[in-house]
């Protein structure tokens, strides 16, 4: 720059001498050769402003990134051309300062196009479903309708079949949709619910015997109660619109595991001798029409008040003696039961029955059929119980039958 100086200064000395008109013309351009070259040598440029309604939003370098920019702005929206660009390109000189960006002018355009709308598109797939200005009826739309296929009782998560997605963007006016068209599409779509119900189990505790063969047969006694333990049950299945559209899954955690019950039982037999209906001393016959095993004696670990006589159900049970049925019914200790009383303040009962054959106020014979034995009321097995009552008191049967 300073060489170029010198040589202007030295051209106007030269011109001194030269005449008037002459010197008139170089001095003026010796004058705007120094212009040029303080104003280069200063750093302003030629630039251009980008302005809308005659504010300045933005300075590009050249006209062509202007022209990018709405290139993009149309690209942007999926158009040939704006219609309605309100920015315009107006050239001034500038000194330093940033250049705006192609996206940046782009952004500037879009916002100030009349054909133009901000707002969100909605797609499905990646494929527009429609524009919308505000998305807060479709979100609303979307929520009621994933909520509408909840199963109750039941941890759901439901989604659309397709991928939606609800987005900001530009778009031309002409493409702006209706919320209640945007509602009405949304209402359409498959939606696929994943429900998970969970059921809190009870886990039963099992029964655990040991034999103990210094006891009679049907002794019986719990060593540690038993505990039921808890499970969790997850049924999970999945649904099309509400409707089943896989076989369910089901998955069950132990959450608490069971304590066996212990029961110490007796294992030793005792059996009857003799021919079943013989007649004791006593007069009384066997109230059995067969054999059978005594699993439980008076008086046997809990107090029992009568005997216990194992058969097998149905097996047929007969009057000790000749009497009358002055009870026949059920209770909740000894299920169905006969009592039969045979004057001078004796009368014997027998219990656990399957089925009673005799009615209230029927007389009956020595070995007369009375019922049937079984496994009813308050009983661990198939036997009778057999009871003989003197004076409204319970005494020990084996005073009265030959064991």
């Amino acid at each position: 720059m300073i060489f170029i100086q010198d040589a202007v200064i030295s051209f106007i000395e030269k011109v001194k001498s030269a005449p008037k008109l002459s010197r008139i013309i170089a001095f003026a351009l010796a004058a705007v050769i120094l212009i040029v070259v303080s104003v280069v040598s200063s750093g302003v440029r030629l630039t251009y402003n980008v302005k809308c309604n005659g504010a300045v939003l933005a300075n590009v370098e050249s006209a062509s990134v202007y022209e990018q920019a709405i290139d993009l702005a149309c690209k942007t929206v999926g158009i040939k051309e704006l219609k309605e660009n309100k920015t315009s390109l107006v050239p001034v000189l500038s000194v330093g300062g940033k250049n705006d960006s192609v996206q940046t002018v782009c952004s500037i355009i879009l916002e100030n196009a009349s054909d133009i709308c901000f707002g969100y598109s909605v797609s499905l797939d990646g494929k527009n479903l429609a524009n919308i200005e505000n998305k807060t009826a479709v979100e609303t739309a979307v929520n009621t309708r994933l909520a509408s296929f909840n199963v109750e009782g039941a941890e759901c998560e439901s989604k659309f079949a397709k991928d939606l997605s609800i987005t900001p963007a530009y778009f031309s006016v002409d493409t702006l949709s209706s919320d209640e068209f945007a509602v009405a599409e949304i209402n359409k779509l498959d939606v696929i619910t994943v429900a998970n119900k969970t059921t809190i189990l009870t886990v039963s505790y099992d029964t655990k015997t040991r034999k103990d063969t210094t006891k009679n047969a049907g002794y019986s006694k719990v060593l540690s109660k038993g505990v039921n333990g808890e499970s969790k049950r997850v049924e999970t299945v999945t649904y099309l619109n509400g409707k089943v559209s896989s076989e369910p899954e089901v998955e069950e955690v132990i959450l608490k595991y069971p304590i066996d019950e212990v029961i110490v039982v007796g294992a030793k037999n005792v059996y009857v001798t003799g021919t079943p209906q013989n007649a004791s001393a006593s007069g009384f016959k066997w109230p059995l029409a067969i054999r059978g095993v005594i699993t439980s004696y008076w008086g046997d670990g809990r107090g029992h008040k009568g005997i216990d006589i194992g058969v097998p159900e149905g097996t047929q049970v007969v009057a000790v003696k000749g009497g009358t049925v002055i009870e026949q019914g059920y209770r909740s200790d000894y299920g169905w039961f006969v009592t039969i009383d045979h004057g001078n303040g004796v009368m014997t009962k027998y219990a656990h029955n399957k089925r009673n054959v005799v009615s209230v106020g029927q007389t009956v014979s020595a070995g007369q059929l009375i019922a049937l034995s079984g496994n009813t009321g308050r009983s661990t097995g198939p036997h009778l119980h057999f009871e003989v009552i003197v004076g409204g008191n319970r005494v020990d049967p084996s005073i009265y039958i030959k064991l």
